[in-house]
């Protein structure tokens, strides 16, 4: 598609000062009536990103957050500028049409990124104040001087204007804090603040900061998109809206013998952490060492032609990530078989405004120099002598948690080779029931002479019948 760009004489705002009324804009675009030194080529439309020029700050600061969300009337032009959360700026102008523009905020000052017309700076309320009613920004645009009055007209995105909240400032505790930490910060400060004993407004207005802060900390899923994503992780999970990363599996070795006791096992494990607070502060000594995250997947407005539409793209990540070892606490019960799964919740890699996903320890059992389980029974095999076989036998096993299991021949029977012996109740137990248990099964190999010496056969002859002749088979 063929599209109309003009070439900016030194009335590099041009379009800005009027009305975005279609008469006007087919008037500025085609020198209707005017002149005025305008040139038009023609050019292969390009989406570009505007780009900040240097010493000018690329983010909100978090002091300056109360501008997300706000709209702001432009002059008395008879239009106005709203201020996207994630920076971008929409205006009915055909700079923030074509290009795209942006705003930042920092120390007092906001500024506005409109496309080749250049930075427009004001001078604005480092925090938010108490009355926003007929607030007024002024300023200029640094190209040609032209001045500007932004005056406020509304809250359009309510929702914004929390995306900097800092939960754990509320509870006054640092980004590292934990949860027993969280706990005890929110029972102490929540009595403080109680409504009950603080009637004033400014008391009520802390406990609910509270109230609201703790909520989230103590929840598992919100906390962690907090940390790893901040408020807007976490208003977009309860729209339904939460993402969640790659379950991780590996195997898990255990012995059998563990398997019959059941224990505690520490397993140290390397993943990718979200660093906290990084971002606002990356000379804090818990950054130390962190860098950059995965790109992040978001929907961002992308012009096709005349039209502004929304796309899913990756985009650079802001928050930083480091990859962290960190020590799990495995649960073994006893009765647990080989392939059951240990699940951890996320406890996967991190990804900045993710949900975690888990990892997943399958249990992977060696084989025992003893015995074979099959299902909750144990096997194992042991040798007897002709002899034994023949005259009876006795044997003591010591089992896996150091009691002894005594098996014996039947009285006055002879043993056949590979005969099982069970021993009741003396297998493993059983996990849904740790008090009941298998059964042990010991397979009887007889361990026949190799040879016969004279006299022995001589023996044999006198104590066993002759052998009765056979018939044809």
């Amino acid at each position: 598609m063929r599209s109309i760009r003009h070439v900016l004489a030194p009335a590099a705002f041009l379009l800005l000062a009027s009305p975005p009324t279609a008469n006007a804009f087919f008037e500025e675009f085609f020198g209707g009536g005017g002149g005025g030194g305008m040139q038009f080529q023609q050019q292969q439309q390009q989406v570009r990103q505007p780009k900040w020029p240097k010493g000018v700050p690329q983010e909100v600061s978090k002091q300056m957050s109360w501008l997300k969300g706000t709209e702001w009337a432009w002059n008395n032009d008879g239009w106005t500028v709203k201020l996207e959360k994630d920076g971008d700026l929409e205006a009915p102008v055909q700079q923030c049409r074509r290009d795209g523009c942006k705003w930042s905020a920092e120390n007092g000052k906001f500024y506005i990124l409109l496309g080749d017309a250049g930075v427009a700076e004001f001078d604005a309320e480092a925090q938010r104040p108490k009355n926003m009613k007929g607030l007024k920004m002024k300023g200029k645009l640094k190209a040609d001087g032209q001045k500007i009055t932004l005056s406020f007209q509304k809250v359009y995105d309510h929702s914004a204007t929390n995306l900097d909240k800092d939960l754990y400032g509320a509870l006054g505790l640092t980004e590292e804090a934990e949860e027993q930490e969280i706990k005890k910060a929110y029972r102490k400060m929540s009595i403080k603040y109680h409504p009950d004993k603080n009637p004033d407004e400014a008391s009520k207005e802390k406990f609910a900061e509270i109230r609201d802060a703790y909520e989230i900390l103590s929840d598992p899923d919100k906390k962690i998109l907090y940390d790893t994503g901040g408020m807007e992780a976490v208003q977009a999970a309860t729209k339904g809206e939460v993402q969640k990363t790659d379950d991780f599996e590996a195997n898990f070795e255990v012995t059998l013998d563990e398997l019959y006791l059941g224990t505690q096992k520490k397993v140290q494990i390397e993943r990718r952490v979200v660093c906290r607070g990084c971002r606002r502060n990356p000379n804090a000594p818990q950054c130390k060492g962190c860098g950059k995250c995965p790109n992040e997947v978001k929907v961002v407005n992308v012009q096709m032609g005349p039209f502004m539409t929304q796309q899913q793209q990756e985009v650079p990540s802001k928050e930083k990530c480091k990859q962290q070892e960190t020590d799990i606490e495995a649960s073994i019960e006893r009765g647990m078989s080989a392939g059951e799964r240990l699940t951890f919740a996320r406890m996967a890699d991190q990804r900045p405004g993710m949900l975690p996903g888990a990892l997943i320890l399958k249990l992977k059992v060696p084989k025992h120099p003893k015995f074979e389980r099959r299902g909750n029974d144990l096997h194992m095999g042991m040798t007897i002598s002709l002899r034994e076989a023949l005259l009876g036998w006795t044997q003591t096993i010591r089992h896996i948690d150091g009691h002894t299991v005594e098996i014996s021949s039947a009285n006055g029977a002879v043993t056949k080779h590979l005969q099982v012996v069970v021993a009741k109740k003396e297998g493993m137990p059983q996990k849904e029931d740790p008090s009941s248990f298998g059964d042990l099964h010991v397979k009887i190999n007889v361990d026949f002479p190799k040879k016969l010496d004279e006299r022995q056969r001589a023996l044999v002859e006198q104590i066993f019948e002759p052998t009765p002749n056979r018939n044809e088979l």
